[in-house]
């Protein structure tokens, strides 16, 4: 589901690892994890009792663009556990201070959830608006792959927003349709909407001196999966920055009849306006032809087709 909510509503329900990119603190510096030093942890509701709590990670970098930085801890809660004194429900919060003043942001809730609450943390200003603002990627497992959503936030503003899939994507995802020339071996992407076409090579095909029948399944059988599955080391979930503004890459997978058998990724790249909520700008085909990854093509998502 994708949020855009005040901090102290909602989070993501998903979530994996936890490290800072330590290359991008303008002005600031990290610590590792240990325990909250004088953090004043509430339960959700305020009853002032202390949940078991662990630092994960922590930062002073200034996000509001005054020149005095913010204090920054990531921070694990237990909030419930089982008869042998398992976490069956945890929380991971962003404990920020500064001016006197602390904003505890919870940024992921899992139930049941062995993966961990991040597996890496990036502060950039997302929304041009000049100040820094939070980036969290929040892992998760699958049966046949391990996936990522993100959680960003807005100090600045007090407005986060969290990432895990939504009707908007389905729908988009769902505009894609493939189709094959008789006798051939290249598998057609197209998107009408978009006035896009692009080919991907099905192999298997290529083998084959009569390749129809196995094209004809692939046309029927090929579908994108809308979930941003973490494909390769260079083909997960990432913050991408560029001259012009930060943008947030969704890699999806594309499988030829069985999970399997991924034969290609659409990678989605989004931007932040100044609402902060994501806008998708630009989608690529990447083909996985003889164990490359070879663009096929791309399209301007508000301009149309290239």
């Amino acid at each position: 589901m994708s949020d855009n909510v005040p901090p102290s509503e909602a989070a993501p329900e998903q979530g994996v690892p936890g490290n800072i990119d330590a290359d991008n603190i303008p002005g600031g510096s990290l610590d590792g994890g240990g325990t909250p030093d004088g953090s004043d942890l509430q339960e959700p509701g305020g009853n002032g009792s202390k949940p078991d709590h662990v630092l994960l990670q922590s930062a002073s970098i200034d996000l509001d663009n005054d020149g005095i930085n913010e204090q920054i801890e990531v921070v694990r809660i237990d909030m419930m556990q089982n008869e042998t004194g398992a976490a069956t429900l945890v929380e991971g919060r962003l404990l920020i201070s500064g001016g006197g003043a602390e904003r505890q942001v919870v940024f992921c809730t899992k139930e049941n959830d062995p993966s961990e609450l991040l597996n890496r943390i990036e502060f950039e200003d997302l929304d041009g608006d000049g100040a820094t603002d939070i980036f969290i990627v929040i892992p998760g497992y699958g049966a046949s792959f391990n996936y990522s959503n993100y959680f960003i936030y807005s100090y600045i503003k007090d407005i986060s927003h969290s990432f895990s899939s939504d009707n908007t994507l389905a729908d988009f995802i769902n505009s894609f349709e493939f189709s094959y020339t008789r006798g051939g071996s290249l598998l057609t992407v197209t998107n009408q909407t978009y006035g896009f076409s692009a080919d991907i090579l099905i192999e298997e095909a290529e083998e084959q001196e009569a390749p129809e029948e196995i094209m004809r399944q692939y046309a029927y059988g090929t579908w994108i999966d809308p979930v941003s599955v973490d494909i390769s080391e260079d083909s997960r979930l990432a913050l991408v920055k560029n001259r012009s503004a930060a943008e947030i890459k969704l890699p999806l997978p594309v499988f030829g009849m069985a999970t399997v058998n991924m034969i290609a990724e659409i990678d989605l790249f989004y931007r932040i306006d100044s609402n902060f909520e994501p806008v998708l700008k630009r989608c690529e085909i990447i083909d996985f032809a003889g164990g490359d990854k070879i663009k096929a093509g791309s399209f301007e998502v508000e301009t149309g087709g290239t």
